[in-house]
């Protein structure tokens, strides 16, 4: 399968009078496909490669949050197993371990026991993940119902909208391997009108 290029995207939209474009997967949005159609004068819902970045790798992201004092799992970079193997046994378990880059929701194992985590590192370092894993982050493992609230933002302006949870765990009672593309559920309980204000 042949992909289009930027160049093919900007043509269509100009050839079909496309009005919009919402870019929904990350590897383009990461390739600065948004960027790209933006400077052909052409609409674009999504970030443009630098802010995809938050997404493209977790490491970044965590480094973001040391710079800019935002509270953030403790967590550790590495590019070879030794450093790694070191860190699961020095930190215990649980232990979160995550491919650094984008690996379609599936890069990311919650580790009960140390040795889970050392599976999940030599998945990684094996190329479970292709590049993704390329390099692994270690977190501590925070416990607790995660949620996502969104927001609209241009740079200068924001216009919140709701809450959503993702079905994390692949079996019922938050069990099994976490995974990606399940579903979510919208507004989500845990955040009441004082947390969404």
């Amino acid at each position: 399968i042949t992909l289009p290029t930027a160049k093919d995207i900007e043509t269509y939209c100009r050839q079909e009078n496309v009005a919009l474009v919402v870019i929904g997967p990350e590897q383009p949005l990461v390739d600065g496909l948004a960027d790209q159609l933006r400077e052909a004068g052409i609409a674009v819902f999504g970030p443009g490669h630098a802010g995809a970045q938050l997404e493209a790798s977790k490491d970044f992201t965590k480094k973001l949050c040391d710079r800019m004092n935002l509270p953030t799992a403790r967590y550790t970079t590495c590019e070879n197993r030794t450093a790694e193997f070191e860190d699961i046994y020095e930190q215990g378990a649980p232990e979160v371990v995550k491919a650094d880059g984008l690996a379609a929701g599936k890069g990311v194992t919650v580790a009960m026991k140390p040795k889970q985590a050392v599976e999940a590192v030599d998945a990684c370092f094996d190329g479970a993940f292709g590049e993704a894993g390329a390099r692994v982050v270690l977190e501590e493992y925070l416990e607790g119902e995660e949620a996502s609230f969104f927001a609209l933002c241009d740079g200068t302006r924001a216009v919140m909208f709701t809450s959503a949870q993702d079905h994390k765990r692949a079996f019922d009672g938050d069990e099994g391997p976490n995974t990606g593309g399940m579903g979510t559920y919208s507004p989500t309980p845990v955040m009441d009108e004082a947390m969404n204000e």
